[in-house]
């Protein structure tokens, strides 16, 4: 076990520098903090390179005992372990984890598959992979995004969801082709006039529901390769919110 207790200890700066995307995907690391978040990891046998815990709240020998098994820990004061967290909760800890990529090639098709076009708030796509996980939905294609999968936001949002979903960032082409070599019908989400009911769509699957950026919506490109849904609404705006929306069509197809 290593103990700091300084805010200038270098490895603790390293730790903090973790909160800035270009220093996670140059380490190739990413944080996670919540104990259910760690349990969840260690259920699917994702382990961290350390946990980081303050001293006044947990023991190391709880940690070693909980995971069973070897693991890199770091006793914080307690000051240094408020500056990290987000969580004020007694007990609470903090891994540190190696990123991940997953492709195209690794996806077994299933009934549904989720694609998002070109999604800009963190926290949304957690929320989104949230409800995926709470539907049963194991594949999301994340397409044509500069949204950083490991965020915090997509973390935290996402309640441990990302660990389980299988997530792949890709070009909406490579995506396209995905569906088609797979035989799956697409339908993209759309205020055009050919949509239709989104609860009119082919039931029983394979198919995939294509959902737009929260600002742009579908891209010309979903509008020419797929048939266009809609959600009916009764006021007078004509879009609900990314989340919202594919909460209401993934649980009432």
């Amino acid at each position: 076990m290593i103990e700091i207790s300084s805010f200038s200890n270098p490895r603790y700066k390293f730790f903090k520098s973790l909160a800035k995307s270009r220093n996670r995907k140059k380490e190739a690391l990413f944080v996670m903090e919540g104990r259910e978040e760690l349990d969840m990891a260690h259920s699917k046998s994702i382990r961290p390179q350390s946990v980081l815990f303050s001293e006044s709240d947990i023991k190391a020998e709880e940690l070693t005992e909980r995971y069973g098994y070897e693991i890199d820990l770091i006793c914080l004061t307690k000051p240094l372990f408020d500056e990290l967290t987000y969580q004020n909760v007694p007990g609470n800890y903090i891994g540190i984890f190696k990123t991940w990529h997953r492709s195209l090639d690794e996806l077994k098709p299933d009934q549904v598959t989720v694609v998002l076009e070109s999604p800009e708030k963190p926290g949304n796509l957690g929320a989104i992979l949230r409800t995926c996980e709470a539907a049963g939905i194991t594949n999301v294609l994340v397409t044509d995004a500069e949204i950083d999968f490991f965020n915090p936001n997509v973390i935290r949002n996402s309640r441990g969801a990302f660990l389980s979903v299988n997530a792949v960032f890709c070009s909406n082409g490579e995506a396209l082709d995905w569906l088609g070599q797979n035989k799956i019908k697409v339908y993209a989400t759309s205020i055009a006039p050919n949509s239709i009911d989104y609860r009119q769509a082919l039931k029983g699957g394979p198919l995939a529901y294509v959902f737009g950026s929260e600002a742009k919506g579908i891209s010309e490109f979903w509008k020419e390769s797929a048939q266009a849904i809609t959600i009916p609404m009764k006021g007078t705006l004509d879009s609900l919110n990314l989340s919202v929306a594919v909460g209401i069509v993934l649980f009432n197809q």
